[in-house]
């Protein structure tokens, strides 16, 4: 198996099908001895039957085979503390309850643990493996049910959902008894290396919104009692882990200060109580996962995103310097994926690896070597997928943006061809030099289909420190419009974009931007605008997460509505002549589908090509398979009809 391939004619265009139907590894669990990795692989689609997740197995490092059968969602794999079994969350029965199973590393039939079952969420060992702990939201009372079913159900708004709880279940008999109780829902939890002791998060209502304004840090002993306050922050505390610095236990944690110091980076607060510390300050990246480290109590692995990379780093607890771990030879290029395990003395590694013309694979090293993949599920995409070259451009105030350009399929060095800016969603989000080829991220695609693409990190993107991240405060859709205008330029400039062949599109955020930038310029020929905001002040209320714009204006726009509208792509949309597709789910609660309605209205009312494509059942992200195939051949026929390849 190889990571890189150079064609030497001009590959085979992608078709439809096989990016949809593509299978996608993740969530790497590496045995404690190293010897193993365990993971699950499915479709980014589901059928009317479901959706099929299997959890495959790599023994002795070896290529990797299906280890559980039948049809059924299978999630959270993870290794009890002697190697022998995995635990993981499936519901094997066809219905919507979830239940845990533990299947032996030997072979057999996954046996059911307990009786617990639900919406399950999360399952990890004690340190010991006598326990387990998991995250259950309350299930449905008999009266409540009886309510729905006489069709007696009004929602008050974000105050009936069901809060998570922390359970804690017997490895051994299956016992279950509920660890936290009362007022908030469980975001995510970690165990202290001991296990005596669960460090978790809430918030107080179980809506995303309530996570923006206020999440909590507790701390609980596993045989029950009293929670422990540790902390409150605005904005949600992202992946932690127990340490100990200088011989005192903390709880080590990502979070960003909002307006402050945006930028995600490490922090520690006492697991007994005290000041949270800033451990890794001006920092020019972002912190996006951590990791404890089983080599050393005193350090944490991070994943950190510097521009258009992701990379593995050890850091100290206490301060010091961040030391790359990532395999020697998946440094040259791409980045790594959510999700790195590490053996139990630290020395082996399982993650996922891609690039740009590389579909994910997994992949094992002994750290300080070589990794190796054990997948090969880009294999029939070998060849025929574009390399993405990183570029950078000086924008209309001087400020340097970054992003990944992908020249089109068999493209002549030379040519001018038709380019097409994709746009991130976010914004608090970055492009890597990772592979971009499902419903969502349309790049390789489009390469194939004979257009380049520029897939630009404007200001206020992640991976550059937080004062890029501020650039956007303020001046939100402006600065970040005239980026991704000036990188259009910066291409016809450069002899690779055709002037007269310029489009763009791109997915919420990026749908916001498409909206935003074809109403300051006529450049462009053709935008999609995928679950975009047209309106900032009505998405404002209609959204599931209004608090989030705290971290972008200094209020809401009921106290501040003239600088809301003044980056509402509606306000201008008079100005716009850019033809138009807009698609949107049906049952968004990001972005309200009305956000798509608005803005086809005013096109049509001004008399731009438009068409408002709705998809029913879909949320912010699309999960049916039909209407995947169906917004990548909308989405293919609108760049065709409007920027025309030679």
């Amino acid at each position: 198996m190889t990571t890189t391939s150079v064609p030497t004619e001009t590959p085979a265009a992608l078709g439809l099908e096989e990016i949809v139907d593509r299978l996608i590894p993740s969530d790497p669990q590496i045995s404690p001895d190293g010897r193993h990795v365990a993971f699950t692989v499915s479709t980014a689609n589901k059928t009317k039957d479901g959706k099929d997740r299997a959890i495959w197995l790599s023994r002795d490092r070896g290529p990797a085979a299906r280890f559980t059968g039948g049809t059924a969602n299978n999630s959270s794999p993870t290794w009890s503390p002697d190697g022998t079994k995995l635990l993981f969350i499936a519901n094997r029965r066809g219905d919507d309850k979830e239940q845990l199973y533990v299947l032996p590393l030997d072979g057999g039939e996954a046996q059911r643990l307990g009786e617990l079952d639900g919406d399950l969420g999360e399952a990890t060992w004690s340190p010991d493996g006598s326990l387990i702990a998991v995250l259950r939201s309350d299930p449905e009372t008999e009266a409540e049910k009886k309510k729905r079913e006489d069709l007696d159900d009004p929602i008050v708004y974000e105050e009936d959902p069901k809060p998570q709880r922390l359970w804690i279940i017997d490895a051994e008999t299956g016992k279950a008894r509920q660890l936290t109780y009362g007022e908030g829902s469980v975001w995510g939890y970690t165990w202290s290396p001991d296990g005596k002791t669960i460090v978790f998060t809430t918030s107080h209502v179980r809506v995303i919104n309530e996570m923006f304004r206020k999440t909590s840090l507790w701390r609980i002993p596993v045989t029950g009692g009293l929670r422990t306050h540790l902390l409150d922050a605005p904005d949600g505390i992202g992946s932690m882990t127990v340490r100990e610095a200088d011989g005192v236990p903390v709880v080590a944690y990502l979070w960003g200060e909002r307006v402050v110091d945006p930028a995600v980076t490490l922090w520690t607060v006492p697991l007994a109580g005290g000041t949270p510390t800033k451990i890794v300050r001006d920092h020019e990246g972002t912190f996006t996962e951590l990791i404890a480290d089983p080599a050393d109590r005193g350090q944490v692995i991070a994943r950190v995103v510097h521009g258009t990379t992701q990379a593995l780093y050890r850091i100290p607890v206490t301060g010091g310097e961040l030391t790359p771990i990532t395999p020697p030879n998946l440094l040259e290029k791409g980045s790594v994926g959510y999700g790195a395990t590490f053996s139990a003395d630290g020395s082996a590694a399982a993650i996922i690896w891609s690039a740009s013309d590389v579909p994910q694979e997994i992949y094992v090293a002994d750290l300080g070597s070589e990794a190796t993949p054990v997948t090969e599920f880009g294999k029939t995409f070998a060849g025929r997928l574009q390399p993405g070259e990183i570029v950078r451009w000086a924008s209309t105030d001087g400020v340097e943006i970054e992003g990944v350009l992908i020249r089109p399929r068999g493209y002549v060095e030379g040519t001018r061809v038709p380019l097409i800016v994709e746009i991130h969603g976010g914004p608090s989000w970055q492009w890597e030099d990772r592979i971009l080829l499902d419903w969502h991220d349309w790049a390789q695609m489009l390469a194939s289909q004979g257009y380049a693409v520029l897939l630009p990190n404007p200001r206020g993107s992640t991976g550059r420190g937080s004062a890029f991240e501020k650039l956007l405060f303020g001046d939100v859709g402006g600065g970040e419009s005239r980026d991704l205008i000036s990188g259009a330029l910066a291409m016809v400039e450069r002899g690779i974009a055709d002037p007269e062949r310029l489009g763009l599109g791109g997915w919420s955020w990026g749908g916001y931007l498409t909206a935003q930038t074809i109403t300051q310029t006529t450049i462009f020929k053709a935008a999609v605008m995928g679950a975009g905001v047209a309106n900032l002040i009505s998405d404002h209320a209609a959204g599931d997460i209004a608090e989030a714009n705290m971290s972008y204006y200094p209020g809401h726009p009921y106290t501040h509505w003239d600088l809301y509208a003044k980056g509402s792509p509606i306000r201008n949309a008079a100005q716009v002549v850019t033809p138009t597709l807009i698609v949107h789910g049906g049952a968004d609660v990001r972005v309200h589908p009305t956000q798509g309605q608005e803005f086809y209205r005013a096109l049509k009312e001004v008399g731009v090509p438009v068409r408002f494509v709705m998809y029913p059942r879909e949320g912010h992200s699309f999960q049916e398979r039909a209407h995947q195939l169906d917004l990548l051949t909308r989405i293919s026929a609108w760049y065709a009809k409007y920027l025309p390849v030679d």
